[in-house]
């Protein structure tokens, strides 16, 4: 990704706010592991580089398995990896999933906040962002990010 200067990513599960867990990736947080290996595997939406580099599973196997539950937990991690890389892409090359993204502005996340060529002087002085914004304008426009969380889990679970 990027300069390649990331040499790993550490995966694993988390359940609710609780820190550290090391579950097998994916069991805990599906709807995050699913969005994570999204932007592994495609990229951010509007393009951009995918990561290449290493996965490393950060987990601990269950305590209340014996030997062969070490290399089903071992197994488990990748095989969430392979799924939810194969519903990602689906996900993706969805129609109406891209409208869905031009609907939440997705796209536009990449848009730099001071344009080529402009200065943070010249930002400051357009006071079209802050003084003279439109709040009301603004609250009109629907985003419709409920249907594209639904539209994620749809290509996840089916």
């Amino acid at each position: 990704m990027g300069l390649s200067k990331l040499f790993h990513i550490d995966l694993n599960g988390q359940r609710s706010i609780k820190y550290d867990q090391d579950l097998v990736f994916g069991h805990g947080d599906l709807i995050s592991a699913f969005f994570t290996v999204d932007l592994l595997v495609n990229g951010f939406p509007n393009g951009g580089p995918t990561y290449d580099g290493w996965l490393h599973f950060d987990y601990k196997p269950s305590r209340t398995d014996h030997m062969q539950g070490i290399w089903d937990s071992a197994a488990a991690n990748v095989e969430m990896v392979t799924l939810l890389a194969e519903k990602a892409k689906a996900y993706r090359a969805d129609p109406e999933v891209q409208e869905a993204f031009r609907t939440a502005g997705i796209h536009e996340l990449a848009e730099p906040t001071i344009a080529q060529g402009e200065s943070v002087s010249d930002f400051l002085a357009d006071s079209s962002a802050y003084e003279d914004f439109d709040v009301d304008k603004a609250a009109e426009r629907n985003y419709g990010f409920v249907k594209l969380n639904q539209l994620a889990l749809r290509h996840l679970i089916g």
